[in-house]
């Protein structure tokens, strides 16, 4: 008997709750609510939590693929081409790139305060084995390659140790000059002209560098003494959808295939390189305002509990005076990426801006819920933002603007 009264008092609870459900469920409908309607909804709430399920789990696999590092990611070595592990101190090719190719790592790579001290310690052996976690050095009858790709995390908007390191980041960027050189599969990669160390085109070392997404990005470096043709070998040979894919908000524009005829994609990646400049002036503007609001308590507490230097912190530093939505930005910039790709050339041509900043501008309107940035507070951060930046053209000078005795085209800092 007992075994029944609790069978029993299952169904009545099974019942009670079937009930409540149906009740619930009724009331968002207009007419009333069938049994066979109902069913629907059991169906159709499963199958959302089945691709709820589906979700979670391939954000773990993304995560932990993220962690992993994009080492994975380079180029096998092409036909007739010998690759070394930076800690192979003794060949030729990697001794030749640790004396005069100026590789370092990016400031975001290093973690917290245990791999800074570590890194201190042991001097140069320790910066070499940090460059060896994500790079490779490539040699072919005297042209020498190094090619670096490192997974910048978010930048810490809420800790002093996250806000000073961004800024020191911007700064050093700050002091490099681009010109536009490819784009490749939705990516815009620049060559370096002029950075901390002087001007490098005095060098027979030239230097590419590219990204994918932004706060949180994918960064290409390459180092060489080699010609385009080899620049461009190992540039289409990594597999740039694959990393796309390694991001929380992958870049719209990557992976489409989208192609961009050859002697277009210096100007092309210049547009590219001034929009993602845009991006980072408005959230340079956020970090100041958010400065100016921060709560002294709030920021001790999220610097204290950090657990390293990219820990974005417990509580928002300005007590939710400063609006900052990062993840929406992020998703923005990979559609305005897609429409300066699939934009009509001529149009960009013709709009009467100063480096074609009012058509950037323009894209960036267009995409839904930008406003939320502020609308016109958006134009002044990314006007106040622009740095110029000479842009070629194959072997011609173009350009978008006068500055100087130079022709130049407003580039966002790398």
């Amino acid at each position: 008997m007992g075994a029944l009264r609790f069978i029993g008092f299952l169904l009545i609870a099974a019942i009670v709750i079937a009930g409540l459900d149906y009740y619930q469920q009724d009331k968002k409908h207009d007419d009333t609510l069938s049994f066979a309607g109902y069913i629907e909804t059991i169906n159709d709430r499963f199958g959302l939590y089945k691709a709820e399920q589906v979700a979670k789990q391939a954000e773990r696999a993304r995560k932990k693929s993220w962690d992993a590092g994009a080492k994975s990611f380079l180029p096998s070595p092409p036909k007739g081409w010998s690759r070394y592990d930076l800690i192979d101190a003794d060949s030729k090719p990697v001794q030749a790139v640790l004396s005069g190719y100026e590789i370092s790592p990016m400031i975001s790579s290093i973690s917290g305060q245990a791999e800074l001290q570590r890194l201190t310690n042991e001097g140069r052996e320790g910066l070499i084995r940090k460059l060896a976690e994500s790079g490779y050095v490539y040699e072919k009858d005297g042209e020498i390659v190094w090619f670096d790709i490192t997974l910048k995390p978010k930048k810490a908007r809420n800790t002093l140790v996250g806000l000073a390191l961004g800024r020191q980041a911007d700064f050093m960027n700050a002091m490099q000059f681009s010109n536009g050189y490819a784009v490749i599969d939705g990516v815009a990669f620049a060559e370096v002209t002029e950075g901390l160390s002087g001007d490098v085109q005095e060098s027979d070392i030239r230097k590419i560098k590219g990204r994918i997404g932004f706060d949180e990005e994918v960064v290409l470096r390459l180092h060489t003494n080699a010609s385009d043709a080899t620049i461009r070998q190992f540039l289409n040979s990594v597999d740039l959808a694959g990393l796309n894919a390694l991001l929380e908000f992958p870049s719209v524009a990557t992976g489409q295939g989208i192609y961009v005829p050859l002697e277009e994609q210096p100007e092309m990646a210049g547009k590219m390189l001034d929009l993602y400049g845009k991006m980072v002036a408005m959230q340079d503007k956020v970090t100041q305002q958010k400065l100016e609001n921060m709560d002294i308590g709030t920021v001790m507490l999220n610097t204290l509990t950090a657990t390293d230097f990219n820990a974005e912190g417990l509580a928002d530093i300005t007590g939710g005076k400063v609006f900052e939505n990062q993840d929406n930005l992020q998703m923005a910039y990979g559609k305005a990426l897609e429409l300066i790709l699939h934009s009509d050339q001529r149009q960009a041509d013709a709009s009467p801006t100063d480096s074609g900043g009012g058509f950037i501008n323009g894209l960036l309107q267009k995409i839904p819920g930008f406003g939320a940035f502020g609308g016109g507070a958006v134009a002044t951060a990314a006007n106040a933002g622009r740095s110029d930046v000479r842009v070629r053209k194959g072997n011609e000078g173009s350009s978008c603007a006068m500055s100087g005795s130079s022709k130049r085209c407003t580039f966002g800092k790398n």
